[in-house]
């Protein structure tokens, strides 16, 4: 399938800020059955965008603001075209597979994160990434508002109200606790056929099975397909933020994000 993707996101400092940097994850990859058929970035004051590569493969963006900024508006779009079903991908370091079978601080085990998976089938790694998929769905509710970005897997499971990020923290934390290598997916999501565009940037769960990874969404209690667009992988949402940075000075901010992913004429 073929989507066109943009994405742009404003800041408002209460006063101008200094020496501002700046991270970007939010280009799709060229990775795992997904090709970027083309993709431009803007900066608005414009500064050069410096293109560069994680540990883990992912494409990202480093820009530094040398003067005062007050307002800052980013702005991304591209062309991709993705695979209905995973394609083989090189495979990672060793180092790097390793850490994706060990917990994170978002991803602690927990008593009650094991036995989510109790009883389920685990003949494969997707056939347990399934089943933890619809248990989660049945106890948790996907809703706006009741986590923040730092929330953890075991506090969603207790709160059982929250986002994607929240569902997929989970899903990793209970692979894991079970042996299975898994990894966290940031990315978009294209719109349902009969919708003319998707609104959402998303977050999702990958298992290496049978030396493919394979993508599971618990939050639509689904598989991965052509319509999810990824940025970036890694361990969980720490390792891939759209945005991450700094600055010196003391200002509260307001920003604001929108995101449309349209289907493109094949």
């Amino acid at each position: 399938m073929r989507y066109r993707v943009h994405w742009e996101t404003t800041y408002e400092y209460a006063v101008p800020v200094a020496s501002l940097h700046t991270e970007l994850r939010v280009l799709p990859a060229d990775r795992g059955g997904q090709w970027m058929l083309d993709g431009w970035m803007s900066l608005d004051p414009h500064v050069r965008l410096f293109p560069l590569e994680d540990a883990w493969g992912n494409r990202y963006h480093h820009a530094d603001f040398a003067f005062p900024v007050q307002r800052l508006t980013i702005s991304m779009s591209a062309d991709v075209e993705t695979a209905d079903r995973p394609l083989e991908e090189p495979p990672l370091p060793p180092l790097l597979q390793r850490m994706l079978f060990q917990h994170t601080p978002r991803t602690e085990s927990d008593p009650a994160i094991s036995a989510l998976a109790d009883g389920l089938d685990d003949a494969s790694p997707l056939a347990l990434a399934l089943g933890l998929s619809d248990r989660i769905s049945e106890r948790c509710i996907f809703e706006v508002g009741q986590t923040d970005v730092s929330a953890t897997a075991l506090e969603f499971l207790r709160h059982g109200r929250g986002v994607c990020q929240d569902f997929a923290h989970l899903m990793l934390a209970a692979l894991r606790s079970r042996g299975v290598a898994a990894r966290y997916v940031s990315g978009y999501l294209g719109p349902l056929e009969g919708e003319e565009t998707g609104a959402a940037s998303h977050a999702w769960v990958q298992v290496l099975d049978d030396g493919l990874w394979c993508g599971i969404d618990a939050a639509n209690r689904c598989e991965q397909d052509g319509r999810y667009i990824v940025t970036a992988i890694g361990r969980d949402y720490d390792d891939v933020p759209p945005m991450r940075g700094g600055f010196h000075g003391a200002a509260d901010h307001e920003w604001t994000t929108t995101v449309r992913v349209r289907a493109a004429q094949q």
